[in-house]
Parts: structure tokens; C-alpha cells; sequence
């Protein structure tokens, strides 16, 4: 498998994972998970902004939406990530962006680094979420990689 087969095997999985957070959290209300998951679907829309050299300086990455507001924008993000990686080839993920991070700092990575950074920065923050879930008394929902490719591919 090439890169943009997995980065888009891995951005479906980014959805998948999200749309069961979002679950999790209308079902169970839990303030502090609510807001790492706003962070974390700002975060990922305004890395694809800066995928198309959105200047990101003074971005709150730390927004208040609502859980209706973050099933919203993690559909719009899935949507978006999905249309941008399907034109894509090998060689379009080494492009290079140059954007500016919210304190102001130029900067620039690649398509194939940023797309990297996404899907992690959002894994880590779903691990955030699901502890806080488990603190706030909850079940969290299963969302481990391997669950799902089990529950994806192999049936």
C-alpha cells in the first residue's frame, strides 16, 4: 500500500472514530471531553485551511461549539479531507505549504506531514476524551484502529 492509500485509509478511520466520539458524548454529557473534541475538529479544519496557505495567526484552537456544532464540523472535516486526498498522488504529498501558526511564526511542512499530523493530533485527543469519559463515569465507545478494520474491512 502507497502513502496516499493509507493516508486515506487512515482518514477514514479519523471519521469513523470522531462520528463515535460525537455518539458517546450526545449520550453522555461530559463538559471537558465536549471541549477537547471542539479542539480537536477546529484543529483538524484549520490544518486544511493551512493546507491551502490560510495565515492561522491568533487561531483559538480552543473554541466553545456545542456537540450538535461538532458532529457538524467533524462531517464537513471528513468531507473535506476526503475530496482533498482522493486528487491526490505520491509525489503531490511532498508539495510543500507555507502557513503561519497562530502565534504568528512562519513555518512550512509538507501535504504527506501535515495529513500526518492531523490524524495523530486527533488520535491523542480522542485518548483524552475517552479518559475523561471514564472519569465522568461512562462507558466510552471502542475505537481502537485495529476495531476498526475488523469492523470495516474483514466482514
Amino acid at each position: 500500500m502507497n502513502t496516499v492509500s493509507h493516508l486515506r485509509e487512515l482518514f477514514r478511520y479519523n471519521d469513523w472514530a470522531n462520528r463515535r466520539i460525537v455518539v458517546a458524548l450526545k449520550e453522555n454529557e461530559c463538559e471537558r471531553a465536549c471541549e477537547i473534541l471542539a479542539h480537536l475538529l477546529t484543529t483538524e479544519q484549520e490544518y486544511f485551511e493551512r493546507l491551502h496557505g490560510k495565515d492561522s495567526t491568533g487561531f483559538d484552537f480552543w473554541p466553545r461549539l456545542s456537540i450538535t456544532e461538532c458532529g457538524t464540523l467533524a462531517k464537513e472535516n471528513a468531507n473535506r479531507y476526503e475530496r482533498l486526498i482522493r486528487g491526490f498522488d505520491e509525489e503531490g504529498l511532498d508539495i510543500t505549504v507555507r502557513y503561519r501558526t497562530s502565534k504568528g511564526k512562519r513555518v512550512e511542512n509538507t501535504f504527506r506531514e501535515i495529513l500526518s499530523h492531523v490524524v495523530l493530533h486527533s488520535s491523542i485527543h480522542r485518548g483524552n476524551i475517552m479518559l475523561k469519559l471514564r472519569e465522568s463515569g461512562f462507558e466510552p465507545p471502542v475505537i481502537d484502529y485495529i476495531i476498526y478494520l475488523r469492523e470495516t474491512k474483514y466482514v
